[in-house]
């Protein structure tokens, strides 16, 4: 991703099978990618979102701040099978 200045970082952790995954979402409101730091390092793809789309990616840290008429897409329960697929691709 490019360097944005409001690219922020959400910690995620799964279990595949006995092995704990560790890594972190990198993302901000149209653009998100998962990286895998433990037991590997492994990056995955950007996604992206249209900007003309009324809504943007959140976690979390995002569920205070809500917009008016911006829908907020929960990206961490499909960030964290993403972080799966990166370990097993291996």
């Amino acid at each position: 991703m490019k360097k944005n200045p409001n690219l922020r970082r959400y910690p995620i952790s799964t279990l595949s099978g006995e092995t704990v995954l560790k890594g972190y979402i990198e993302y901000w409101s149209k653009d998100y990618r998962v990286v895998l730091e433990k037991p590997i390092h492994k990056e995955g793809i950007n996604t992206h979102m249209m900007y003309m789309a009324p809504a943007r990616f959140v976690t979390p840290f995002d569920k205070k701040d809500t917009i008016n008429n911006v829908k907020d897409v929960d990206i961490v329960d499909r960030c964290k099978t993403i972080l799966q697929t990166l370990y097993e691709e291996g």
